[in-house]
């Protein structure tokens, strides 16, 4: 081809282009119009098929390239978003066009560093320059750097001061760093200056609900999504009241208006609230889940810019029992807004379920330096305190919270009282928990047994008919209702209670383990082993129908059977303390003390720091007649124990069967300190100072004169003047003061007692009418008909020598029975 050719052809070429190009840039600009038509009518996904046809045509036509990236952000899809506005950037567009936009991608994306290092106020319009420094001052507060952001803001009001947009924006900032009077204040002018400003009456309404003004927030709320209807952040936190003042119906209501089904984390919490409160378990399973999930989707330091967002992410992980999780949320919150008191009180609660006190005692301690009488944090402290069996002082902060009305606070109380050994206070702390809560069958429980174990069955029955109108149909609460009708003489009546459980849910085991025990209750052996069997052929596992099963065989008399039974239990679940106990007590029963020791041991070896099963260790351990590892374990359990009365009061008669009585002694003092003036130590104190050789009369008289001084009527003082005079061998005195304990309290140990000093004193036919008339009173007692027969101490040994009087004898019945074997505890 020659040249001139070669240049003619190329122009023709660049002829035909150029009409190509015309015609593209036509078809591109109908695209377009229809494309903006569509913006401008708010049909932004068909906007946004049409302005891609525009730029098939047209890749360089830059207007389309603005209103595309304009129509992905407005439907909240960033990264085209993004991409678009980078391409129109490329193309020549002006930075004032790009600026707003791009910082609020990096918002939107958890990206606050980039915007600060790429999206400068420089050179920019008054209008553009206050809005991208209004938005650099909240990618510094989502950083953590105030200082910073608060110049920002500040240089934005100073373009404008008529603009409410910077006043609007600062109060979040301001919020979370606990500056509520001029958060307050940057709100209302705010609302002053753009009265058709939705933001202003959202940010205002912000600072009402923070300061717990729920009426006049409502109503900012409301006036915010009437401005503007898509301003999610007012619909939520106005969902949010709505939900705490009981009005679930108009919060879902808002809810699904805003949203229209769009995924937003905080609204699937609240309405995880609201179908929780409704009763579906599923639903709120689902919303709770779908909450956790989207928070969990964002980026980390976006949902750290966030305190919202971060009070979601933790408070639906927890809900959903992923404390793990919730936890990393929430020592960010703790970290980026330490004055936020909600989430170190939801971290403290995490910690204290963890186990780790310090940490929880630390967050609690900030909450009560701010508020001193904060009653969630009372409450926590309170927990963290009975956890460390710390029970006076547990008591004394539950009791402040208590004040406030709170019921977890005061079931909590209630608990501690429990723990204490104020089962009268406990129950009343329980029973006002139980009045604000009857649908809290944890509580129902606890006040339903501590009224039982008060002896008002009556008491017990209401709160568990109560329950089970608070709970209509629940099969927990109809299991509990069975309970105490049995418990209150009425077995018709449970087995109904268990019945109606079971129609609700045939496979609720618990009504089924209580119909076969109200079956071995009522005799029916066969009934009760054909229920056993039945449980275990559904659930070959079920360790509990195979305890059921030995304690039933135990008390038919089949011992063998019952410790197969045990054995199996133990073997299904061996660090159980109660399945390892009965085979432990079942062995010793049957005489095998060898293999209590074993089972004992190795119950121990699991449960090392348990106060019962180190119980059945030493037991087993002195009945092998191996007292030193016995009097060891007794000095752990004295250490473990801490300061609890009750405890070491059981520890104290455990050393004297250990034949430890100054161990006993220790306890004794121990349990003193933690309770000054408990009869029980007071009484193991003077029990163990008769037992120990190295006291002298003068220190027992002093024990025991401080025993009458604080129980001046206690028949437990009248005894042991008693056994003390007994040892002197003024039989007159000792006569007085076990007829002073026997009026006050009428017991086979102290008739024991009268009896065996009238035979000392040589008047045994003295004691026959008290004998006879116990008889008459109380039944048929063949021990009391041992006593009878026997005139006098001269009961023959084994070789034929008659015993001789033995005051040892006289002591605890753990010790009386190693001493002595016969009838008559004077004699051995």
């Amino acid at each position: 081809m020659t040249a001139p050719f070669r240049s003619l052809a190329a122009g023709v070429f660049a002829i035909l282009l150029s009409g190509n190009v015309l015609a593209d840039s036509a078809a591109a600009g109908r695209y377009y119009e229809d494309g903006l038509k569509r913006f401008e009518a708010r049909d932004v996904t068909g906007a946004i098929i049409q302005l891609k046809n525009a730029l098939q045509e047209d890749r360089g036509m830059l207007a389309a390239h603005l209103l595309l990236a304009r129509a992905y952000l407005d439907q909240g899809d960033v990264g085209p978003a993004e991409v678009a506005f980078r391409e129109a950037s490329r193309l020549g567009v002006n930075r004032a066009e790009v600026a707003v936009p791009m910082a609020r991608i990096y918002l939107l994306q958890g990206r606050p560093k980039v915007l600060l290092d790429t999206v400068s106020a420089e050179g920019l319009p008054p209008a553009v320059r206050l809005q991208v420094l209004t938005l650099r001052g909240s990618a510094y507060a989502a950083l953590g750097r105030h200082a910073e952001a608060e110049r920002s803001y500040a240089e934005a009001r100073a373009i404008d001061p008529a603009s409410p947009v910077p006043l609007a924006v600062e109060v979040p900032m301001l919020i979370a760093a606990g500056k509520l009077d001029l958060a307050r204040q940057r709100a209302d002018q705010a609302v002053r200056l753009g009265p058709e400003y939705a933001p202003a009456f959202n940010a205002r309404a912000s600072v009402l609900h923070a300061t717990g003004s729920l009426a006049a927030a409502l109503d900012d709320y409301e006036r915010a999504v009437a401005l503007d209807p898509g301003l999610v952040d007012a619909a939520v936190a106005r969902a949010g009241i709505l939900v705490d003042l009981g009005r679930s119906d108009e919060a879902r209501a808002m809810l699904v208006a805003v949203l229209g089904g769009a995924a937003e984390p905080r609204a699937s919490y609240l309405l995880a609230l609201i179908a929780e409160r409704a009763g579906d378990g599923a639903q709120a399973a689902r919303h709770l889940a779908d909450a956790a999930g989207l928070v969990d989707a964002l980026p980390p330091d976006w949902v750290a810019g966030h305190e919202q967002l971060l009070m979601v992410g933790a408070l639906a992980h927890h809900a959903g029992r992923q404390s793990e999780k919730a936890r990393k949320y929430l020592e960010t919150a703790v970290s980026r807004y330490p004055n936020n008191l909600g989430a170190r009180r939801l971290l403290a609660s995490i910690h204290l379920d963890m186990g780790d006190h310090a940490r929880a005692t630390g967050l609690l301690e900030h909450v009560l330096r701010v508020q001193p009488d904060d009653p969630q944090a009372l409450h926590l402290l309170g927990r963290v305190n009975l956890a460390q069996r710390r029970y006076g002082k547990a008591t004394e902060l539950l009791e402040r919270a208590a004040r406030s009305g709170d019921a977890g606070a005061q079931a909590a109380l209630g608990f501690s009282r429990l723990a204490g050994g104020d089962t009268a206070a406990a129950v009343a702390s329980l029973q006002a928990a139980f009045d604000q809560t009857p649908r809290d069958l944890v509580v129902a429980n606890a006040l339903a047994n501590a009224l039982l174990r008060q002896g008002d069955a009556k008491g017990a029955l209401a709160v568990a008919e109560k329950a089970s109108a608070a709970l209509p149909g629940s099969p927990a609460s109809l299991n509990l209702l069975g309970g105490m009708r049995a418990a209150a003489g009425d077995p018709d009546g449970a087995r109904t209670a268990y019945s109606q459980a079971l129609e609700r849910d045939p496979n609720f085991p618990p009504a089924r383990l209580n119909l076969a025990r109200l079956d071995v209750a009522e005799g029916r052996v066969e009934q009760a082993r054909s229920a056993y069997a039945a449980l275990l052929k559904s659930n070959r596992n079920d360790a509990v129908a195979m305890y059921e099963s030995g304690m039933l065989e135990r008390g038919a008399g089949n011992l063998e059977a019952a410790m197969r039974w045990f054995e199996k239990a133990v073997a299904e679940r061996p660090a159980d303390p109660l399945f390892g106990a009965a085979l432990v007590s079942a062995r010793t029963e049957a005489g095998d003390k060898a293999g209590a020791l074993e089972a004992a041991k190795a119950l121990a070896s699991r449960r090392s720091s348990d106060l019962s099963v180190l119980a059945a260790l030493a037991e087993a351990q002195i009945g092998v007649g191996d007292e030193r590892a016995a009097q060891q374990t007794l000095r752990e359990m004295t250490k473990l124990a801490e300061y609890d009365a009750v405890k070491l009061v059981r520890i104290g008669y455990l050393q004297l069967a250990a034949s430890n009585p100054s161990g006993a002694a220790y306890a004794a003092q121990k349990a003193l300190q933690g309770k000054p003036k408990d009869e029980a130590a007071m009484v193991l104190e003077v029990e163990a100072a008769l037992l120990d050789p190295e006291l002298s009369p003068t220190a027992v008289d002093g024990l025991l004169a401080a025993l009458r001084s604080a129980h001046p009527v206690s028949a437990s003082s009248f005894r042991l003047a008693g056994d003390v005079a007994v040892g002197r061998k003024r039989y007159g005195e000792a006569d007085r003061h076990y007829q002073e304990a026997f009026r006050l309290q009428p017991t086979l140990d102290l008739l024991r007692r009268r009896a065996s000093v009238a035979v000392l004193k040589g008047e045994p036919k003295s004691v026959v009418p008290l004998l006879t008339a116990w008889l008459a009173e109380k039944g048929e007692d063949a021990r009391v008909r041992d006593m009878l027969a026997l005139p006098s101490c001269g009961c023959a040994t084994a070789t034929g020598k008659p015993r001789v009087p033995n005051t040892n004898a006289l002591w605890p019945t753990a010790v009386r029975g190693r001493a002595c074997t016969t009838t008559w505890p004077m004699c051995c």
